[in-house]
């Protein structure tokens, strides 16, 4: 189960989960195209593209798109893309955004944190990530844990 939280700054919504798979394999699915493209989709939304140019200074952007069709976000397209800021594999990978993702190694698989910072200007938006968060991470770990 995932532990997320709003820092008390409310300028970050920071999100933990174990996954007992090594830490090599979750940065594996948190690069790789063909596999994002499936831990990134849920019930609510379906990831249509993603890429990645993984390396310092490189591009990475996805898509989603709503599936309820009458929701916030119905029949658009959205659109999520940035550089990356630092490529450590598989310990760090962060890029704009404002996301951070950390893996530590631990006995039995992988910590992951994921920080997603930078929200102070947009408080709705930070009550969003909250809930998103979660489902996102849980998404990753089921998918890892089937797949090692």
């Amino acid at each position: 189960m995932a532990t997320t939280y709003i820092t008390p700054t409310k300028d970050a919504v920071i999100s933990e989960i174990f996954i007992a798979a090594p830490a090599e394999r979750v940065f594996k699915a948190l690069t790789t195209r063909e596999q994002a493209l499936q831990w990134g989709s849920s019930p609510e939304f379906e990831a249509t593209q993603w890429e990645m140019d993984s390396h310092v200074g490189g591009k990475w952007f996805f898509i989603a798109r709503e599936l309820k069709g009458s929701g916030r976000h119905a029949n658009a397209d959205l659109v999520h893309h940035g550089e990356i800021l630092k490529f450590d594999p598989p310990r760090v990978l962060e890029y704009t955004w404002f996301a951070s993702w950390e893996l530590t190694p631990i006995p039995g698989g992988t910590q992951v944190k994921v920080t997603h910072s930078g929200l102070a200007p947009m408080p709705e938006d930070c009550k969003g990530y909250a809930q998103g968060w979660p489902g996102l991470v849980t998404r990753i770990k089921q998918f890892v844990e089937s797949n090692v």
